[in-house]
């Protein structure tokens, strides 16, 4: 069985503000896709599916990163990690308050 986890391993964007910041970015932008859903599209056919997939793909890198869990395998730190997850939401939000 390991040990609790040492976030200091993993970079300066892994210390307890950046994992706040991520878990409390990622709850607004979810807040905002589900109380005001029409900030995506007005109608369900001029969804550009591309971006709100990529968007989706930010939030859920935000929860993984903001609750602390820290993925085992690289390519899925990297992936679900700040480091694209950040770039992610903000390209989100730009879209949805625009």
């Amino acid at each position: 069985m390991n040990g609790p986890v040492n976030y200091s391993d993993y970079g300066p964007l892994y210390a307890g503000w950046a994992r706040a910041l991520s878990l409390l970015a990622a709850l607004g932008l979810s807040a905002l896709l589900l109380a005001v859903p029409h900030v995506v599209a007005s109608d369900s056919m001029s969804i550009d599916h591309g971006l709100l997939s990529l968007c989706l793909w930010g939030l859920s890198a935000g929860f993984v990163h903001g609750v602390g869990y820290v993925p085992v395998m690289k390519i899925w730190r990297i992936t679900l990690g700040p480091y694209v997850g950040w770039p992610l939401m903000l390209v989100c939000a730009g879209w949805w308050l625009n």
